[in-house]
């Protein structure tokens, strides 16, 4: 018998945050996902970065060592191994949200909005083809530093995360065998520990957070 499948994992997760919306007495925030919607942008080639500048491993240590920072209420510690971390693997959900946690302890908003920005555009890509993945961050790669888009003000480093998003998507686009794979594959299939983290992120209060920097 198969195992459930990525449609019937988010569908648990939005009942499981209704659920929880209904037995809290403020409803559960949503993220404000800050994109263009007036246009769809041509698609570009994504930049091309060495496949080693990701490392899904040496992410790995990062992340571990900074929750252990985290632990130990060291926030300088925590968000310099977050970050390192989110350099080799920037499409880590549990990476950003110990980096948001770093920036508010340290009362850090322009960083606290930046990593927010990135987990709730992360959160946004469930079920939706690694194309449109790659697309949605060349679409913000695309801004200059200072452009505002609803309430936020893109800077260099929100674009440039934005850049090593776009080519880290954009490879992992590029070699599937689309002959032998008829079906997209999306982007909750390839990174499939995102749909539950919604609900870990609801139980840790991570999109009240969220809330709080996207008024």
């Amino acid at each position: 018998m198969k195992g459930p499948t990525v449609k019937s994992s988010l569908v648990t997760c939005v009942t499981v945050m209704a659920l929880l919306a209904a037995c809290s007495s403020d409803p559960v925030p949503v993220a404000k996902v800050h994109h263009r919607t007036h246009f769809s942008p041509t698609q570009q080639d994504a930049p091309d970065w060495p496949a080693e500048a990701f490392n899904e491993d040496k992410a790995k240590v990062q992340f571990a060592a900074a929750k252990s920072a985290a632990d130990k209420a060291d926030w300088a510690a925590a968000r310099q191994a977050a970050e390192a971390g989110l350099a080799f693997w920037p499409v880590d959900v549990e990476g950003w949200e110990t980096l948001i946690g770093a920036c508010e302890a340290q009362g850090d908003e322009a960083c606290l909005h930046y990593a927010t920005f990135f987990h709730a555009k992360l959160l946004t890509l469930n079920g939706l083809p690694m194309r449109v993945a790659t697309l949605s961050f060349q679409t913000v790669a695309d801004n200059e530093i200072g452009a505002k888009v609803d309430n936020f003000t893109y800077d260099r480093k929100t674009l440039e995360m934005a850049t090593r998003l776009w080519a880290f998507c954009g490879q992992r686009d590029a070699i599937r065998d689309r002959n032998a794979e008829p079906t997209e594959t999306s982007f909750d299939e390839a990174y499939p520990y995102v749909p539950m983290l919604i609900v870990i992120g609801v139980g840790a209060g991570i999109l009240t957070e969220i809330k709080s920097v996207a008024k």
